[in-house]
């Protein structure tokens, strides 16, 4: 994959919470309401702070809502912790894409959810590091 480039606004966002939790920041991305911070491996705890402390000072800091998602090697590991809280009875990686398999229609709703919105947030989260598609059945 080509290398990643961030925006000035991405640069800052992710330097403040470089900043203020002392985790590594491999990615940033901004959706309406919700920022998206993609954290280097082993460094969740820190971003989080006990208790959640970090990502609070950063949510009133920024006046939006945060999601951490810790970065993984591997695509299937990637996609459960993009889609986090959520679990899926499978994922498997096949044909160049990454197949979400759940018999629970609420789940998969969920994960496309309205208009495909949530899906889409998935696929360019898991675009920005893999080469994959992603789809739902």
């Amino acid at each position: 994959m080509s290398r990643l480039k961030l925006d000035q606004d991405m640069l800052a966002l992710a330097s403040l919470l470089e900043k203020i939790t002392q985790a590594r920041v491999k990615d940033c991305f901004k959706d309406d309401n919700l920022i998206y911070f993609v954290i280097a491996p082993g460094d969740m705890g820190r971003a989080l702070g006990k208790g959640g402390v970090n990502i609070k000072r950063l949510q009133q800091e920024t006046g939006k809502k945060i999601k951490l998602i810790e970065y993984q090697d591997n695509v299937v590991d990637f996609v459960k912790n993009v889609i986090y809280p959520l679990k899926v009875e499978e994922i498997i990686e096949e044909n160049g894409a990454v197949v979400l398999k759940d018999k629970s229609k609420k789940t998969k709703s969920i994960i496309i959810g309205r208009e495909g919105k949530n899906l889409s947030l998935l696929t360019r989260a898991v675009k920005r590091f893999f080469d994959v598609t992603v789809e739902v059945v």
